[in-house]
């Protein structure tokens, strides 16, 4: 039965077709804009000193700590504040990555980023990988059944502008989501071949997800509320039971420093609702297919959920596109969230879609994905025209800010952290931190010398630099005199030396 409208043979060919086309247009769009962005941040030649995503600094540092053999997680209200909120998974792998291969090859440390960015590509393709084996294994009849469009879906999915930088940034988002995609594609096989190994397999790739971010928990929610409903008890209690035995070891053994890094150092992150309806929309600005999608799997849920009793593949993916979004809503509602915190609930949504297609199929579903296609390929268009031409342009300025610094005593502080990494300015201790500091410091929290203003205003750094139009107050600068400054169209960075300190 058809419950968003009736059409004739003729004019459902014609406008299959339509959408058809438009999906492998919005496809190659997606291809194109992606290939573009790699082919701008990686090079076998030359090391890019370039920002992909906001962050990706905060993840970078304590991958480097763990190449030069040092504490990962350490007190971030100590020298020099770095926060490592992230969880262990992704920081041991990337590290254990970066550092063989910079052994192996005789590299750099500079070079840490493009081999991270290598290991995120792997990921990425291999959510696509898992996203296209589930299309081909349980959307067997309808529109998303054909090779092309199963095609054209993953690329969006896997491409989108949602997903963004991320498959060349070195951060967890894309490898969690890769790991937990997995995991469910296992849970929902043990519904076809009830194998309780499947269930333990789907356990350790649903920890492994959770550590490398901590978040990473809503395909397993989704999976676990699933076999609860449909009574799989024993797969239920496994998958549950390995997961949290692992993780409550793995709490344990990490220690005070490492517990209070990965579950309390945002603790002072405000939370605002307007915050997380606005990157929701952002993120179906960017997924065009998001929000119709979450709309049509609401509906077709209230309105067969007998039908999804009966179909444990199907029910599963709706609840955890339910949950999905739900998490994310409030996730994404704190200071620092952005739109990408919606990228498994996209993921999840657009299989949710694919599968329940025949119960969604119509003129209007079809003309909505055609529609929802030429707005993503818009988004793209405008998207390429926002960054411009040069996507390298901070390479050459962090260039500027590391050749600069290179004359300047130390300890350094620079306002914009990605030259506070030891590639950019090569004194430590390095001060690379996020909007944590600052809800810390705002919260009260007591920090080693008062944290960086105090310690400013005391003339410990040899070196000040501000960025952009971020004045210090007077009263920081009593201690300073401006040295040098780098100025161009869009930046301006401002390097204050301590009065009676020397050059290096």
């Amino acid at each position: 039965m058809l419950f968003f409208g009736q059409m004739s043979e003729r004019a459902e060919d014609g406008l299959r077709k339509f959408a058809q086309i438009s999906l492998l247009l919005a496809a190659c769009a997606c291809l194109v804009f992606w290939l573009l962005r790699v082919g701008h941040a990686i090079s076998f030649v030359t090391p890019y000193m370039i920002v992909t995503t906001g962050g990706e600094e905060v993840a970078l540092f304590p991958i480097w700590k763990f190449v030069q053999h040092q504490a990962v997680y350490a007190d971030p209200h100590q020298i020099p504040f770095a926060y490592s909120n992230y969880n262990w998974g992704f920081y041991f792998l990337y590290g254990w990555i970066a550092r063989a291969f910079l052994h192996l090859l005789s590299l750099d440390a500079i070079w840490i980023p493009t081999i991270g960015r290598i290991v995120s590509i792997f990921f990425a393709l291999l959510t696509g990988g898992v996203f296209y084996l589930s299309l081909r294994r349980y959307a067997r009849a309808g529109f998303f059944a054909g090779r092309q469009t199963a095609w054209a879906w993953f690329l969006i999915v896997t491409l989108s502008p949602l997903v963004g930088f991320f498959p060349v940034s070195v951060r967890p988002d894309v490898g969690a989501l890769a790991l937990e995609a997995a995991g469910l594609y296992l849970v929902l096989r043990y519904f076809d071949e009830p194998k309780i190994r499947l269930v333990v397999a789907a356990a350790l790739l649903f920890y492994v997800a959770w550590a490398f971010k901590q978040t990473s928990v809503t395909m397993l929610a989704g999976s676990g509320l699933s076999l609860a409903l449909f009574r799989r008890w024993r797969a239920f209690v496994t998958l549950s039971g390995v997961w949290w035995f692992l993780a409550v070891v793995t709490l344990i053994v990490g220690g005070p420093i490492y517990r209070e890094s990965i579950l309390l150092s945002q603790k002072n992150l405000p939370l605002q609702v307007h915050t997380g309806f606005g990157n929701a929309w952002i993120a179906g600005e960017r997924n065009p297919f998001l929000l119709p999608g979450l709309a049509a799997i609401l509906f077709v849920s209230w309105r067969v959920r007998r039908l999804l009793r009966s179909k444990p593949v199907e029910a599963t993916v709706t609840l955890t596109v339910l949950f999905s979004f739900c998490f994310t809503l409030v996730t994404s509602s704190k200071l620092g969230a952005s739109s990408y915190y919606y990228m498994p609930a996209a993921w999840a949504t657009m299989l949710g879609v694919a599968l329940l297609w025949e119960q969604m199929n119509s003129r209007w579903t079809l003309m909505c994905l055609a529609a929802c296609s030429w707005l993503l390929i818009a988004g793209i268009a405008m998207g390429h025209t926002f960054y411009g031409a040069d996507y390298r342009y901070t390479d050459s300025l962090h260039r500027a800010v590391a050749e600069k610094l290179s004359h300047l005593p130390g300890p350094v502080f620079v306002t914009e952290a990605y030259s506070d990494l030891p590639w950019v300015q090569s004194l430590p201790p390095n001060f690379v931190f996020g909007f944590e500091y600052e809800a810390d410091h705002d919260a009260g929290v007591p920090f080693e010398g008062g944290g960086w203003e105090d310690l400013a205003r005391q003339g410990y750094f040899g070196t000040l630099v501000t960025y952009r139009d971020l004045s210090f107050p007077p009263a920081l600068l009593e201690k300073y005199q401006l040295a040098d400054e780098y100025k161009d169209a869009n930046e301006d960075y401002r390097f204050y030396r301590r009065i009676g300190a020397g050059n290096r």
